[in-house]
């Protein structure tokens, strides 16, 4: 595997010299790039450099080209149009999908390694506990644009592992008028959006609030989302300056994963109920950027996030009648110790359930400046930018249990009474300091080569502080300097070929530090054991690859990009299931792993049609020798399994293919389809590799528009045409829930994707 990384930069290396020796022959001669693309090279807003001078496969999506498709969430867009990108189900709620871009994730389930970073207008969205990221708390319908930067990019900070990637907000001076758009389907789902977006002078202001409601297509999962935007910016001179608040709240029903057999006998089963999540955010972003000469800019962001979260999850317990002697008829765990509840009570043996509770409040401040100058250096075009950041987190965590009973259809019903001890009940403040210091500067060695040079400087430290005793308590210190270096040489107007090498790192969050001793295993997210270190993941990157576009005539065009990349992560962080009970586990640090692959991309506008096809080679694989607890594993020798280099890692498909086209039939109506092909996943808890994949799935969709007057449009969108019963994510577990009267024998849990939907509705701009 080693050998392979070192072939991608000996490679860029042959290539790079090439390049420069052919440049050097030719300095003098001048290509014209028709369309110009600017993409922003750091979090904050501002700045950015020709995408022909980028070493890397940046791809960017126009959200207003993908509404006919009534995406869930920015998630759920990125996964219908990059073929790198794969949303899993875990959670059971296509408003919290588990992303992952080239292999890395981002993710709303505390547990799962964040290894993307994600910013809005220059906000940091992972969140402060976790580093967790909540779709549902991005309001999708006020994204004007989104950029996925891709690598391990340092410039973007912590979690950068994989990538980044960077939403660009509405604001008045862009988005003009008013729309309101009113929309519903299958399974109860009903939606109602309205923004308006004008100038006044030098002021703009953009304003959007969106609610749905969803009764959802499993049993038991209705779900509820309200989502606000406001932004109000000042333009005058020299000064650009902004402020934008986010609001959202959403009480969301996420079934997760049922045993195959239950899955079988009924593709709308729950195992076990309550899983309920709600979330309550309150954000505001400063930003602003002033021109200090004709050369020199700067820019600045200071944002403010308070977010609240709640869950509550019904599961089974693995405790059971203490058996003959004094305790006989009350609860003992798999030890023989008998079980109490709060206020040293007993807890009688039918009282196998239990409501997991968590709460988390998190408050986030972030500060960022950056110094552009685009000046020529030595004669040449240059374009460079140094800048600081930092992000502050303060999260308070409690955990507790409370006692039920578990119902046949599987549902547990509270008594109100709740488990003692420190298994059951968590108090856990935590705080996370992040400091980094950039520079990236990218220079035109000649008119068709450029060099980019970045680094960044990452300081963190987290603090834990047990509130229930001192086995949580801990002081964490990380530090490290990520260099990357790239070229691109435009061989041609409809041709532009690059290499780079980059390097990022993450640290452990403080849910990671909570959940690492393998002895005693917790249950995510629902409660913490003990504290011992774990080291920070380290990334490098090498990337080679080329785009262009041709222009066929006056109307038609072709654009295509194709992209090799590898990645190892050292010392990388993974969850292992250990426990009989489905998502009990710990975090450990697990040598080195391997994400390599390929990407290709063609776009066309042919007259009337719109053509896409994205396709992307992912594989994940460990690049270490492994011994993992994963007792509900078939081929586990005494609850263990081995994990041998090449094995593929769980959650991530080998091959994602993503078809669209459209065609406008008439000037007021278009059709189109769009089609996902998504190789199969490797099971959570089957690290090893020896039992049967999740399979692989092909989904069709279908829409239509038209416009019946200037203004108005009439749509329709159809999911899921030929109802495939397919599933996006899986794992191990006890499929009797420690109570054989369940009936189920198969260990594998999964996710259920969709069935067939219809959605339809009316937008309306005036």
């Amino acid at each position: 595997m080693r050998r392979r990384g070192g072939g991608i930069v000996a490679a860029g290396m042959i290539w790079a010299a090439g390049m420069i020796w052919a440049e050097v022959a030719r300095a003098d001669e001048a290509i014209k790039v028709p369309d110009v693309v600017v993409v922003g090279m750091t979090p904050l807003l501002g700045t950015g450099i020709d995408l022909d001078k980028v070493p890397g496969n940046v791809q960017v999506v126009d959200p207003a080209r993908e509404w006919t498709k009534a995406p869930n969430s920015v998630a759920d867009m990125l996964d219908g149009r990059l073929g790198s990108v794969s949303t899993a189900d875990y959670q059971g709620n296509p408003l919290q999908p588990n992303l992952s871009f080239r292999g890395f994730n981002a993710s709303p389930v505390l547990g799962d390694p964040q290894e993307l970073a994600v910013y809005q207008n220059g906000m940091r969205l992972n969140e402060a506990f976790g580093d967790l990221v909540n779709w549902d708390m991005t309001p999708s319908f006020a994204v004007a644009g989104i950029q996925v930067m891709p690598g391990s990019n340092p410039v973007f900070g912590l979690n950068a592992q994989g990538g980044a990637i960077v939403l660009r907000m509405k604001d008045g001076f862009t988005t003009r008028g008013s729309r309101v758009e009113l929309a519903g389907g299958s399974f109860g789902r009903a939606t109602t959006t309205a923004e308006y977006g004008g100038q006044s002078g030098n002021m703009g202001f953009y304003s959007g609030v969106s609610g749905q409601n969803d009764d959802g297509w499993r049993d038991r999962s209705p779900s509820k989302l309200v989502q606000g935007y406001t932004d109000i910016a000042l333009r005058k001179d020299t000064l650009d300056l902004g402020l934008g608040i986010t609001l959202g709240a959403s009480d969301l029903s996420g079934m997760g994963g049922v045993p195959k057999d239950l899955l079988d006998a009924s593709r709308s089963a729950v195992f076990t109920s309550p899983d309920n999540t709600q979330n309550a955010l309150v954000a505001a972003n400063l930003r602003a950027s002033i021109e200090l000469g004709d050369s020199l800019s700067l820019q600045g962001n200071a944002y403010y996030r308070r977010l609240r979260t709640a869950t509550h999850n019904g599961d089974a317990t693995n405790l059971s009648d203490c058996g003959a002697g004094p305790h006989a008829g009350t609860l003992c765990d798999a030890n023989g110790n008998q079980v109490l509840s709060r206020g040293g009570g007993t807890i009688a043996s039918g009282n196998t359930g239990a409501i997991n509770n968590t709460t988390t409040e998190s408050d986030s401040l972030g500060l960022g400046a950056q110094v552009t100058r685009e000046a020529p250096l030595f004669g040449r075009s240059n374009t460079a930018t140094g800048g600081f950041s930092t992000d502050q987190g303060w999260s308070r965590y409690g955990s507790n249990a409370e006692i039920g009973i578990i119902s046949p259809d599987r549902t547990v019903v509270g008594s109100g009474a709740y488990y003692d001890g420190i298994a059951y009940n968590v108090a856990l403040q935590t705080r996370n300091a992040y400091y980094g210091a950039y520079l990236t500067d990218t220079v035109s060695v000649t008119d068709r080569l450029h060099l980019t040079l970045a680094g960044r400087y990452n300081l963190a430290w987290l603090d834990l502080d047990d509130r229930m005793g001192s086995g949580l308590d801990g002081h964490h210190y990380y530090q490290r300097f990520n260099p990357a270096l790239g070229l691109t040489w435009q061989a041609a107007p409809w041709i532009t070929s690059y290499a780079s090498y980059s390097e990022a790192n993450r640290t452990p969050t403080a849910a990671e530090l909570s959940c690492a001793d393998p002895i005693n295993p917790c249950r995510v997210p629902n409660a913490f054991q003990s504290d011992p270190s774990l080291r920070q993941v380290i990334s490098r990157t090498a990337e080679l690859g080329g785009r262009g576009k041709v222009a066929l005539d006056q109307d038609d065009r072709l654009s295509w990009s194709l992209a090799v990349f590898g990645t190892r992560n050292n010392d990388d962080i993974i969850f292992v299931n250990s426990g009989k009970i489905s998502g009990q586990g710990y975090f450990t640090n697990v040598g080195s792993t391997l994400r390599k692959g390929i990407e290709a991309n063609l776009e066309a506008a042919l007259g009337r049609w719109t053509l896409s096809a994205d396709y992307a080679l992912v594989d994940a694989t460990f690049g270490s020798f492994l011994q993992i607890l994963s007792p509900n594993n078939s081929a586990a020798v005494n609850n263990v399994i081995q994990v041998t280099p090449g094995n593929r890692m769980p959650g991530i498909p080998l091959h994602s293919l993503k078809l669209g086209a459209d065609l406008a039939v008439t000037e007021r109506w278009s059709v189109g389809a769009d089609a996902r092909l998504v190789s199969g996943r490797t099971l959570r808890g089957d690290e090893s590799n020896t039992m049967a994949q999740i399979p692989g799935y092909a989904i069709v969709n279908a829409q239509t528009s038209y416009t019946v007057v200037p203004g108005s449009q009439v749509f329709l969108r159809v999911r899921n045409i030929a109802d495939s019963h397919y599933a996006t994510a899986g794992t191990l577990g006890d499929p009797t829930g420690g109570i054989a009267g369940f009936g189920f024998t198969d260990p594998r849990f999964l996710s259920p994707g969709e069935p067939r939907s219809f959605w339809g509705g009316l937008r309306l701009s005036f």
